[in-house]
């Protein structure tokens, strides 16, 4: 508010002044845009699914108000359309860590990072790049703190229970779900085990505009966020409530149907807005990870015609 109105002051007494800062604002908006990526990056491998079911579906809540609460970056209008598709690739970043003395296995990575070239659009290409820059350096902690605790397990066992012996495992392995001349979709495939029957596994993903770079909101996408929810959870019940997911179902599913949607698991495609819904929160373990995809005419009147691309 403090930089409005001083901007606003400065407009007043002078016009070089106003388009000076003008510029200012712009570059802090940008600055702010790629922290608040990075920040829900970040919060996206915080939040990921547990083996304790409640806990998943508390925290689910918890992360659904605290996206609520979270000042968004101001919404920024598209730019001019891209004359070609931006084009992604991926730098592999996976490796085996192992113990030092023993050189037993401590922890397999898988990870993969996006790099994403738009000639036309530098400025756009790179603010989507440092998205995933960010990330990448956040799953260093984690991976970091992994190989910790995969070290003090394995320190642990006896000389016999050595040779059962096989490691931890941590992944996030990105791919391109959707590219276009405006949008770019990109979704990551995340997954965590140490000993447990079986990894625990969550899916986010990024929707980016592409011709600013701008990481899309439900708030930039939706006109009206209320309705377009209630239109969602129709779609998400209809699809878990059929084959081949409905003998999954968790007992309490109705109770978070309405918490699936959130800022870092949906994205845009050529036909529609596409939610995913992860394991143990309205389905069990066992049906995987659930895309649910909801057409744009079902969303036209609730959807910015900035990027509704239905007829």
């Amino acid at each position: 508010m403090r930089k409005k109105i001083i901007l606003f002051c400065l407009g007043l007494c002078l016009f070089v002044t106003a388009c000076s800062g003008k510029g200012s604002k712009e570059e802090g908006s940008d600055q702010s845009t790629v922290q608040n990526d990075a920040d829900s990056a970040e919060e996206s491998q915080k939040a990921a699914p547990g083996n304790d079911k409640s806990g998943q579906k508390e925290n689910s809540k918890k992360d659904k108000k605290s996206q609520s609460d979270k000042q968004e970056p101001e919404p920024e209008k598209p730019g001019q359309e891209l004359s070609n598709v931006p084009e992604v690739t991926f730098t592999d970043y996976s490796q085996n860590i192992q113990d030092e003395e023993s050189g037993a296995l401590l922890l397999a990575v898988t990870e993969n990072c996006p790099v994403i070239s738009i000639p036309e659009n530098e400025a756009a290409a790179e603010k989507m790049n440092m998205v995933f820059e960010q990330q990448h350096t956040a799953n260093q902690t984690y991976i970091q703190e992994d190989t910790e605790a995969a070290r003090d397990a394995y320190g642990r066992l006896s000389g016999e229970e050595t040779a059962n012996w096989n490691g931890y495992g941590y992944g996030s392995s990105y791919k391109l779900m959707y590219a276009s001349t405006r949008i770019l979709s990109i979704e990551a495939e995340n997954y965590k085990w140490q000993g447990s029957a079986h990894p625990n596994i969550w899916t986010t993903s990024y929707c980016f505009d592409a011709t600013t770079g701008a990481l899309l909101y439900l708030s930039d996408i939706f006109t009206d966020k209320t309705e377009a929810e209630k239109i969602v959870e129709k779609y998400i019940t209809d699809t878990i409530t059929k084959e081949p997911y409905k003998d999954a179902l968790m007992e309490d599913y109705e109770s978070y149907v309405s918490d699936v949607l959130t800022e870092n698991v949906f994205y845009l495609n050529d036909k529609g807005l596409v939610v995913i819904c992860n394991p143990d929160m309205v389905t069990s373990y066992a049906a995987g990870t659930i895309e649910v995809e909801v057409p744009y005419e079902e969303l036209k009147a609730v959807m910015n015609p900035d990027y509704f691309f239905g007829n």
